[in-house]
């Protein structure tokens, strides 16, 4: 029979989960907890169709291809538009001969979303995005961070996922993205609420300056305030009557053993750094090592694209993983502990072909973190 194609009606979550569960992967976090599915697709006010903002490809009744989208607002240097984060594309094996992989990505490439972002594409799917001559992107950068008082408590992280590494080169790892600065030292006065404020007087500067997803108190609100599993912490710091900002989350590290899962240590993860100034972002910087301290992180990380705030992360100490040679073999994933990278691939369709370019370089106008799209959320 035919394969037909369609979107997806609200009731229908279990169906998805169930294809999820058997082709994607067993017990997926849409699985375990379906309102985390519906908080991602079910964002009605940018979605142009009553039901989630989910395809489905369908023969005799059967799901046989399914591809997520989570719609955004895009803003390119003032300008806005629609744009679609992309999660979970997948065609059962006896259907992926054929054009169900591409009509499942038609279905999104259409007006009014003039942008597509394929954040965390899976090395199967690249050859799709190439033939359709998409932006292939380099690897989103990663910063790491380790307290000063904590170094040895990365090792030992390290050690649990490289055994067969020798002590110096735990070390050595470790000792390289050592911050300088102590966390137990003067802090600016800031405010763990998202500024009031910041609508009139802080995004339209940024929208100004910047490629990628709107970070309006509108957005602000649905990603971290709304968020149906995490709990995400606000650093707020005013110059002015501007105001910089940083979300970060805290994150217990779990490893599996032959008794169950054993907590082995904490670690940040910031996911918005939005400063006003070089000195904004230090200060906001070295409230977040203070807060880290107080939570019992050893340290931290951040992806992100975009030129100027790298710059100023850097000059705090913030550094690249690629700054080491083993950096990119720092664990990425906490729940559970694996040893893989965190190497994330991406693939961006734009419509308006003046949109500026997305790279790793100091000119990268892109803003986009890891909080994009469904990337941030639950192994």
């Amino acid at each position: 029979m035919t394969v037909e194609f369609r979107y997806a009606r609200f009731g229908e979550d279990s169906r998805i989960r169930e294809f999820l569960d058997e082709y994607w992967a067993r017990n997926h976090v849409y699985v375990r907890i379906p309102r985390l599915f519906d908080w991602t697709f079910g964002r009605k006010a940018l979605w142009d169709h009553d039901g989630y903002s989910f395809v489905l490809a369908e023969n005799a009744g059967q799901i046989v291809g399914i591809l997520g989208g989570v719609p955004f607002v895009f803003n390119c240097l003032g300008r806005t538009s629609r744009g679609m984060w992309l999660a979970n594309y997948m065609v059962r094996p006896d259907h992926r001969k054929g054009p169900t992989a591409m009509r499942l990505l038609g279905m999104f490439r259409r007006p009014p979303y003039d942008v597509i972002v394929a954040f965390g594409v899976a090395a199967t799917a690249l050859p799709i995005y190439r033939l359709l001559r998409w932006r292939i992107l380099d690897t989103i950068p990663r910063h790491f961070a380790v307290l000063p008082n904590a170094v040895e408590r990365m090792v030992q992280v390290l050690h649990l996922v490289h055994a067969d590494w020798p002590a110096e080169r735990l070390k050595t790892l470790a000792n390289s993205f050592k911050i300088n600065e102590s966390p137990e030292g003067p802090i600016a006065q800031y405010q763990e609420i998202l500024p009031s404020t910041w609508n009139e007087y802080d995004w339209p500067q940024w929208a100004m300056r910047t490629v990628g997803g709107v970070r309006d108190l509108d957005y602000l609100r649905w990603r971290y305030l709304d968020h149906p599993v995490f709990h995400y912490r606000v650093i707020a710091i005013a110059e002015g009557k501007r105001t910089g900002l940083a979300v970060w989350r805290l994150e217990t590290i779990r490893r599996v053993t032959l008794q169950g899962d054993e907590a082995v240590d904490r670690i940040g993860r910031l996911v918005e750094f939005l400063p006003t100034s070089q000195q904004n972002a230090k200060d906001i910087l070295s409230v977040f090592w203070h807060e880290l301290s107080k939570a019992e992180a050893f340290g931290a990380d951040y992806y992100n694209y975009h030129g100027e705030t790298q710059g100023w992360l850097k000059e705090c100490g913030f550094l690249p993983v690629d700054s080491h040679p083993d950096g990119q073999l720092i664990p990425a994933r906490f729940q559970p502990l694996e040893s893989r990278s965190g190497r994330i691939m991406s693939a961006v369709f734009v419509g308006n072909e003046t949109v500026p370019a997305c790279s790793t370089d100091a000119q990268c106008p892109w803003y986009w973190t890891k909080s994009d799209a469904d990337q941030d959320r639950p192994n």
